[in-house]
């Protein structure tokens, strides 16, 4: 292991994506490999049925020396929260405070380019949680549906009223970055910090940290979300997450 002064620590939550982990590490590599960083990778397997474990296994072989894979097994489906979780704490146990953690979709619609830019936006801007966001501008939306882009954009301006939040446009994508030393004393501070277990969790983490919005640096860079790029049927029900996002509104304003 290099002596790097910042690590990347990456917690990938998962379900059932065995056909698209083999483009994801694929990328992940051939983008780090020469790259003089420690990259570590929390694929967090949330209960899968299909053949995840057996492909993991063969691609922790092939990766690159400064590149470490740790897989945490569910061993049934918990819900995003819970994988969160999971990843977060074992993050906590290794990594060092000047260390920053990625949060990311396994599916390809989040790019290993654009993670890397949240990365860099943290060190140079002095942030301390970076977004990638649907609403900047430059933000592209590929190989998903109007309705889908119509709900997530009413959904943000609806946490934005309730939650105002400096530089924060996009309260519900997921893919973020967070330096290890703020978000860690903030997580620690709470009984149970990863109380939503559904596509609402990557919500409430935003809405936890709106108590130490004075406190927190957020920067956001325009994400290109490529949804053309993923294989096979998303796990998200649109319904169910419009209901549990809007009552977590309610909840989270009435505390």
């Amino acid at each position: 292991m290099q002596n790097i002064k910042n690590n990347i620590y990456y917690i990938l939550p998962a379900l059932n994506e065995s056909q698209n982990i083999g483009k994801l590490f694929k990328n992940l590599n051939n983008f780090y490999e020469k790259k003089n960083l420690n990259i570590f990778i929390i694929y967090v397997n949330d209960g899968s049925t299909d053949d995840t474990n057996e492909k993991l296994n063969k691609i922790k072989k092939e990766l690159s020396k400064n590149i470490y894979l740790k897989i945490i097994e569910h061993k049934k489906n918990l819900g995003l929260g819970e994988a969160l979780k999971s990843g977060f704490n074992y993050c906590f146990s290794a990594a060092k405070d000047q260390d920053v953690l990625i949060t990311m979709d396994t599916d390809n619609s989040h790019t290993i380019e654009q993670s890397y830019e949240l990365f860099q936006k943290i060190i140079v801007d002095d942030a301390d949680i970076t977004i990638a966001s649907r609403y900047v501008k430059d933000s592209k939306i590929r190989g998903l549906k109007n309705v889908r882009i119509l709900l997530s954009f009413l959904a943000a301006k609806i946490f934005k009223i309730f939650f105002h939040i400096n530089n924060v446009r996009d309260y519900t994508c997921g893919f973020r970055a967070y330096r290890v030393k703020k978000i860690k004393n903030i997580i620690s501070s709470y009984e149970n910090f990863f109380s939503e277990t559904g596509f609402s969790a990557s919500a409430d983490i935003l809405l936890k940290l709106y108590k130490f919005k004075d406190q927190l640096i957020f920067k956001e860079i325009p994400i290109d979300l490529r949804y053309d790029l993923k294989e096979g049927k998303s796990k998200m029900k649109i319904i169910k997450t419009i209901y549990l996002n809007l009552r977590l509104i309610l909840i989270r304003k009435i505390k």
